[in-house]
């Protein structure tokens, strides 16, 4: 069946490039057919479609009806497509490695989210925060009194302070 493009009904050499394409088709199919709209189907020559033994089917907003039946051909032998070996082959590898692929990514799939749900029961959010290590008082340092008036009640001091002792904590 050949459609013409609703640009190309009123060109008539379009029209009739169609018919020739249709009419081609002869033997390679056993009918052929063109499609138009009722509106242009009926400013068309009915004797084109008879004589090359083109049906015409035409359509509207509610149904589709065939205007002309098309001759029956008897299909020749070169006509019938041959499927190519190699062709058949590679896609049905490509489709056997896709699956093997698929396989693959499922097994991954299903493997990572049973680890996930060992991991979820093994350690949940409110276990653990209450695991968290307290966190140990740090013995108070005497700052100097003799510090200038704007080092007064600033906390980094006193941490501060304490970086030069962890050193000598760390050495005995």
């Amino acid at each position: 069946m050949i459609i013409l493009d609703e640009s190309l009904w009123a060109d008539r050499q379009a029209f009739m490039n169609s018919i020739m394409k249709a009419s081609a088709l002869a033997g390679k199919s056993n009918r052929t057919y063109l499609a138009l709209p009722k509106s242009a189907a009926s400013i068309t020559d009915a004797r084109l479609f008879h004589e090359r033994g083109i049906g015409l089917f035409t359509y509207d907003h509610r149904n589709v009806e065939e205007a002309l039946p098309a001759r029956y051909f008897e299909m020749t032998a070169a006509a019938v497509p041959k499927t190519d070996r190699a062709a058949t082959d590679q896609f049905s590898n490509e489709i056997r490695e896709l699956r093997a692929q698929i396989d693959t990514l499922e097994r991954t799939v299903q493997s990572l989210s049973e680890e996930l749900m060992a991991l979820r029961r093994v350690r949940s959010p409110a276990e653990s925060l209450e695991t968290a290590p307290p966190a140990r008082a740090l013995p108070p340092i005497a700052v100097a009194d003799n510090l200038p008036i704007y080092f007064a009640g600033n906390p980094w001091v006193e941490v501060l302070s304490r970086r030069g002792g962890e050193g000598a904590r760390i050495a005995r």
